[in-house]
């Protein structure tokens, strides 16, 4: 009866430490279970840590960046504004300037028109011009211009005609005179062709002739050119006015006005 009761307790010892064994094991199972969650909920804590860093740190760059090239930006802005309102001053000034110019190139269009000479009134200052620095006397000069009249008391016309020279006729009669011989007219032309190209005597009233016009006193005048021609010249105190132009074969009809000058 005691053995039995020594076996009984045994056998309760024994569950009881089995019991206790299963209690140990369990408690390090769920121990080391915790332990590698709050390890790995560390890991976790930590790798969300360097991230939310590394993300706050990449934030705060790009925050420094937009900043920076907010400052950059408003340079430039303030740059382009400034060199805006040099351009528009400097084309302001330009416009203005070209505006003066323009005023000016006028006014001196209008200038040129007012004092310098055109038409009758240059050619008459280009021949003033030409016998002042000939020598001639400023004052006789102005006399001479100042004796002419608008109203001419001049002779009636007078016509005649003379035999123009050529290389192969130089002989006779080839001049005419004026006013009782005071003046006298002759002249000398290029032959004429026939169809087979031969020359003949009289002269080519299509090519250029010259024609010469002498006083008295010896002096002579020269008019060169394609008939009609026409020639003013002052021998004497009088003034010859004459027109040349073609005639019958060989001859040049001579037209001249006679007027006392001035």
């Amino acid at each position: 009866m005691h053995r039995t009761a020594d076996l009984g307790s045994h056998s309760s010892l024994l569950f009881r430490s089995g019991l206790l064994h299963m209690a140990l094991g369990r408690y390090d199972y769920e121990r080391r279970y915790r332990r590698r969650f709050w390890a790995g909920f560390a890991k976790f804590g930590l790798f969300a840590a360097v991230l939310l860093g590394v993300g706050l740190f990449a934030y705060q760059m790009g925050i420094e960046q937009l900043k920076g090239r907010d400052v950059t930006l408003r340079e430039e802005i303030s740059t382009l504004s400034r060199q805006k309102a040099e351009l528009e001053l400097l084309a302001s000034q330009m416009q203005h300037a070209a505006r003066t110019a323009e005023a000016r190139a006028t006014d001196l269009e209008a200038r040129l028109q007012r004092e310098v000479p055109s038409g009758d009134l240059a050619r008459l200052a280009g021949l003033v011009s030409e016998r002042l620095k000939g020598g001639m006397d400023p004052n006789r000069l102005a006399f001479v211009i100042a004796q002419v009249q608008a109203v001419r008391n001049c002779q009636p016309a007078e016509t005649k005609r003379f035999a123009l020279a050529t290389p192969l006729l130089k002989s006779g009669n080839r001049s005419t005179s004026f006013n009782n011989g005071a003046v006298t007219v002759s002249g000398e032309g290029q032959s004429s062709r026939n169809a087979q190209g031969n020359a003949e005597s009289w002269y080519d009233p299509a090519q250029p002739v010259t024609i010469k016009i002498s006083g008295m006193g010896g002096k002579e005048t020269v008019a060169k050119g394609v008939l009609p021609l026409h020639q003013t010249v002052v021998i004497d105190s009088t003034e010859y006015r004459f027109t040349f132009a073609p005639g019958a074969r060989s001859f040049v009809d001579v037209t001249a006005d006679r007027c006392p000058f001035p």
